[in-house]
């Protein structure tokens, strides 16, 4: 560690080194220079943007604008439907001129659901929102609420929408993940440079949100410029949770969540589990800003810092550019050759995309955009797709691998669709890092196979979960028909009893009226026997007496 560094700090802020490490790693070569030697500029709106329906992991939202809606900067353009799921807002002043499908970027090729905006030449400042006082304990759920109400979803690349990690109030350290491993990509460590005390404040918000005790600042040992001026910000605050830096040898990939976590504390996260389970929450430095200007400025996420770079532009460096703008206005902002230019990197040249048509917009998933001009000197993984060989068995994937993975067994598994064994050998552990695509001689495409695993093994379990529920409404049907069957059997079986009573006392009813009769016909008789025997009776004696 520099000795600057160490100097640097004071008694509010600890510089320290790693207590782990992580399984593999590689040192691929870091193309930072290109980009982070410039301060933090604005990209002016573009005259339309192109804004997809869906930026974050989860569900798609609502759209509730309608064609030729006249809209402002700020103004929700997607309503959030279901827990996973982020609100969208618009950049820019302007009109709806379309509710189409767009391309927006999917390795596909495949068109998405997007609303099209043209914007006007003069915007509005874009504030929303009132701010809040996120140091009274009494607005922790309106500031929950407004995280979720900002969009605010994780910007380091995975877009998990942020207000259902910081929901938990069981959190001993917030990560601050500033070590942004991936080639090229330099707008975490600019921001640093540029703008640290807004991200310190950030950290402090969802520190304070999730009850942590202390926060962490996690980095690279490679980024000593913003590890001073992050350690001098720290040591100006006057915030009450206590914050540290820690400094981890540069190594790929070590800004995987689960490889930060080790290198910080010294543990692994259990396979299945998240750090939560381990008194853990791991937030991004972007996405701590767009905390801070969500809650203190009132400000939704509708743009982010963005790494411009490549040997094709003429001003590379980190620029705040608006959800929708185009690739094709960014090669006409920073001079890019288009002959020169066979394709755009989205995102790093390990993890990230490669894309042709430059339609493509900016998302809440774009921290880079690599033009880089193809050199066949280079790395395929950079500029170039190259037809790749049979595997030499050669191990040197197994080596590098950070989930201790075997990459090998995984290919075989995938290849073949053995989708149990592929499970067991851990797929979905794999952080999809690429790697051992770097390392390969054969020049595999090892995560495109893994990747197909994956959704394969998803694609599955949904169908598994569907033909559960089918299932279970068959046999709640099956249930409810004999339920049905057994109550219309009970129901006969009472109608015939009810019937059969009525018979009988009928029956008794005919028997009783009978029998009073006869008994009516009895007394009637035993009347007219006893009159008859008076009579009788009365005419001997007359008799008698006329003999006498």
């Amino acid at each position: 560690m520099s000795k600057s560094i160490v100097k640097s700090v004071s008694s509010k802020s600890i510089v320290e080194q790693a207590k782990g490490s992580f399984h593999g790693g590689i040192h691929p070569a870091e193309f930072k220079n290109i980009s982070n030697q410039q301060s933090i500029k604005d990209l002016p709106i573009a005259a339309q943007l192109v804004i997809p329906v869906k930026q974050q992991l989860g569900q798609t939202g609502e759209v509730v604008v309608n064609l030729g809606d006249r809209i402002s900067r700020g103004q929700l353009l997607v309503k959030a439907t279901g827990i996973l799921s982020a609100n969208i807002h618009s950049p820019a002043d302007g009109i709806v001129t379309s509710l189409s499908p767009a391309y927006v970027g999917h390795p596909s090729g495949m068109k998405s659901a997007a609303i099209t905006i043209k914007t006007d030449l003069e915007q509005s400042e874009g504030k929303i929102f009132e701010p809040i006082d996120w140091r009274n304990p009494s607005n922790l759920e309106e500031i929950q609420s407004r995280i979720r109400q900002a969009g605010i979803v994780g910007l380091g690349g995975a877009t998990f929408p942020t207000h259902v990690k910081t929901s938990s109030r069981e959190i001993n350290t917030l990560i601050v993940n500033a070590m942004e491993c991936e080639p090229f990509i330099t707008c975490d460590d600019r921001m640093l440079k540029d703008i640290p005390k807004q991200v310190i404040e950030g950290a402090q918000i969802v520190a304070n949100l999730v009850k942590a005790k202390n926060i962490i600042f996690a980095t690279e040992d490679n980024k000593q410029l913003s590890i001073e001026k992050l350690s001098e910000a720290i040591s100006k605050t006057t915030e009450s949770i206590p914050m540290s830096i820690v400094v981890a040898p540069t190594k790929y990939p070590s800004g995987g969540e689960k490889q930060t976590i080790e290198l910080v504390t010294g543990k692994q996260v259990p396979s299945g589990k998240i750090p939560a389970s381990m008194g853990l929450l791991v937030q991004n430095v972007a996405t701590l800003h767009a905390v801070f200007n969500a809650v203190v400025k009132g400000q939704p996420l509708y743009q982010r810092l963005v790494t411009i770079t490549g040997n094709l532009v003429d001003r590379p460096g980190n620029y705040w550019i608006a959800f929708g703008t185009q690739i094709t206005d960014l090669i006409e902002h920073f001079n890019v050759d288009v002959n020169d230019c066979e394709k755009v990197i989205i995102g790093g040249p390990l993890m990230g995309q490669s894309v042709t048509d430059f339609t493509a917009p900016v998302t809440k998933a774009t921290n880079c955009l690599i033009f880089n001009k193809a050199d066949k000197t280079e790395k395929a993984w950079l500029t170039q797709t190259t037809e790749h060989q049979p595997c030499i068995r050669c191990g040197e994937c197994e080596k590098v691998c950070p989930a201790d993975l075997l990459p090998q067994q995984l290919l075989w598994y995938s290849q073949s669709d053995q989708w149990e064994n592929l499970q067991q050998q851990g797929i979905l552990d794999c952080i999809e890092c690429g790697a051992c695509a770097y390392v390969c001689p054969s020049e595999i495409p090892l995560v495109q196979y893994y990747r197909y695993g994956k959704s394969s093994l998803k694609d599955i379990q949904r169908k598994n979960v569907i033909a559960e529920k089918a299932k279970k409404r068959f046999d709640f049907k099956e249930m409810r028909i004999q339920r049905e069957k057994a109550e219309r059997a009970a129901k006969h079986k009472k109608a015939a009893e009810a019937r059969r009573q009525a018979a009988l006392d009928k029956k008794n009813d005919s028997d009783g009226k009978q029998q009073a009769i006869n008994d009516a016909l009895a007394r009637v008789k035993q009347k007219k026997a006893s009159v008859g025997q008076a009579q009788g009776v009365a005419q001997t004696e007359t008799d008698e007496k006329k003999e006498s």
